[in-house]
């Protein structure tokens, strides 16, 4: 006798993925009322939500949700999360900590103010995506050892932002900018605990700007302006040569102070300690607390769609040093990634390596793709994710068709297994009115297949969706 499951039964589990497809048509908002964590499967706080019944009680990353933490709380994010288009994370007088990848994308705002902050450690990042912007004001503050990404060399400098106001500070570890426009207001401070890497900036400090490392030039030469009336201090050096160093220091009606320590606690210079602390590695052995460069400096990681529907995944590298390979990952849900491509990397060099692999086969709708690069030693370090929408086509998604007996229907995707899993697929009927049926589904065995019963359903048309994490593919069927 054939193990059945009756669908109606199936709500609790099912929730989750009809706010998926709902809540995307819609803004959600939600202010925080406990403490816990805010993302994945494992999420334990709470929020007051109001947007419509479409909203679920957690916001989802890749949205246009509006979430709000303004309360002595603590918030967790223990998965990446991305701000999506539209989308607001607000940190006011409570505290976000983030163990993840945070990524800010395009027309997305992050905002920290009025004494709340944010707290990135255990291999954390923050990424301003194009076009994305991050604010930080009224005493706001973001802290800890943490790769801080601007910018991903398209679109123009002006679009992407990262502005803080006194008497506010931003504390990071190694900070790339490419792209971007960074503002330090008088009063308040920007600070990489190690080096500050410029591909193509617009930086206006009325402020202070602190560079325990290095302040690197090389990548973008000449494409860098650093204005204002306040002061840079460099514990390390500043290279990349003269008209790099000339075109930051001096094309600028207020010209701004740099001052070039060298490693040294007595001496300042404005530009190269030395002709012989030529690139990044000279100079971080005068840098006592600054670590030795990554195997692989990463400038440049796009992934976006063709006219195909496929999606075009492209890198950069500045250097790399016994670089074994990358590992293209991809994700339906921004959690749970699976390797997707391998692409063998440049070994040891000092030049720019450039990297182009297409995806022919992509997920449908959202999904997500970071690298993973591998040493020879077998060590490895992860890039920001990136985020790509592409149409959905559901003449090769899903089809239904009669099954061996009179109102029994087959119901077949081909979507991927990844796909497919337990906690991502629901399958429902509507009658013509829009209400859901209760029929009985029987798995036969293999993924992305099942068998409806509808005999207990009158004669008529209906409406069989499947429900996925990245939205919905439906048929209509008579019988």
């Amino acid at each position: 006798m054939k193990k059945s499951v009756t669908i109606c039964a199936m709500g609790a589990v099912f929730s989750l993925f009809m706010f998926v497809s709902v809540a995307a048509m819609g803004q959600c908002s939600y202010i925080a009322t406990s403490s816990g964590v805010m993302s994945g499967f494992s999420a334990t706080a709470s929020f007051d939500v109001a947007g419509g019944a479409g909203c679920g009680s957690q916001p989802l990353s890749n949205t246009s949700a509006q979430v709000t933490l303004n309360s002595n709380q603590e918030l967790t994010l223990s998965s990446d999360y991305v701000v999506g288009a539209g989308g607001k994370l607000t940190i006011m007088s409570g505290q976000l900590v983030v163990h993840a990848h945070l990524t800010v994308e395009a027309d997305g705002l992050l905002t920290v103010g009025s004494g709340g902050s944010i707290v990135i450690e255990d291999g954390g990042s923050l990424d301003i995506s194009s076009r994305g912007t991050a604010i930080v004001r009224d005493g706001g503050t973001i802290s800890g050892d943490y790769n801080l990404s601007l910018g991903d060399g398209t679109a123009s400098q002006k679009v992407t932002n990262l502005r803080i106001f006194a008497p506010s500070s931003v504390v990071a570890g190694v900070m790339r900018v490419n792209k971007a426009t960074i503002t330090v207001a008088n009063g308040s401070s920007l600070t990489t605990l190690c080096n500050t890497i410029l591909y193509n900036s617009d930086i206006v400090s009325d402020g202070a700007i602190y560079v325990r490392g290095n302040l690197d030039l090389t990548p973008g030469g000449a494409n860098n302006t650093l204005c204002g009336w306040g002061s840079v201090s460099v514990a390390g050096c500043v290279f990349g040569g003269n008209g790099a160093f000339n075109r930051i220091a001096q094309n600028c009606t207020n010209k701004i102070g740099v001052c070039a320590l060298g490693g040294t606690t007595t001496v300042c210079n404005m530009g190269p300690v030395s002709g012989n602390n030529a690139n990044e590695r000279a100079c971080d052995a005068l840098i006592a607390n600054c670590p030795q460069p990554l195997p692989v400096e990463l400038s440049v990681f796009t992934a976006a769609p063709n006219s195909r529907q496929q999606v075009a995944l492209h890198w950069e590298t500045a250097s790399e040093k016994n670089s074994q390979s990358f590992v293209i990952e991809r994700s339906a849900d921004g959690n749970t990634f699976r390797d997707n491509r391998t692409v063998e990397g440049a070994g040891t060099t000092q030049g720019r390596t450039s990297y182009n692999v297409l995806d022919e086969q992509p997920l449908p709708g959202t999904s997500y793709y970071r690298l993973r690069q591998i040493d020879f030693d077998k060590s490895s370090s992860y890039s920001p994710v990136r985020v790509v929408k592409l149409g959905t086509k559901n003449d090769q998604s899903l089809a239904v068709y009669p099954g061996p007996s009179g109102k029994d229907w087959v119901v077949s995707s081909s979507l991927p297994a990844e796909l497919l899993g337990k906690q991502y697929t629901a399958l429902k009927v509507y009658d013509a009115l829009g209400r859901v049926q209760t029929v009985t589904l029987m798995p036969d065995g293999q993924a992305g297949r099942w068998t409806l019963d509808m005999h207990t359903l009158p004669t008529g048309v209906y409406v069989v969706r499947l429900l996925v994490g990245t939205g919905s593919y439906s048929r209509r069927i008579a019988q």
